[in-house]
């Protein structure tokens, strides 16, 4: 069975939302990193005063027909939200070792 590695940087802010859509996906599991920091393309996050707010990193491993669904999903919130708030979605293959 194929299988995507799904990895998503979102404003801390709207991690909820993220969240309910990742679930309503029915991943086979997911990992949640709060509190990342960095740099793209709508700026840096490094929870300073000068560069306040940070991100949220989720990954989650799921059947290409997931992954699909996911996309569009997350899409459909970026298009609603705007692109302002850093929405990023990357896939990866992904196979099982151990």
């Amino acid at each position: 069975m194929n299988h995507r590695m799904m990895v998503i940087f979102v404003d801390a802010s709207h991690a909820d939302d993220v969240r309910q859509i990742l679930e309503a996906c029915d991943p086979l599991g997911y990992s949640e990193v709060q509190g990342v920091l960095g740099k793209g393309a709508t700026g840096r996050k490094l929870g300073t005063r000068a560069f306040p707010g940070s991100s949220t990193c989720f990954m989650a491993a799921m059947s290409d027909a997931c992954a699909a669904d996911l996309a569009v999903r997350l899409e459909a919130l970026r298009d609603a939200r705007g692109t302002e708030e850093g929405l990023k979605l990357y896939s990866v293959g992904a196979e099982e070792l151990i």
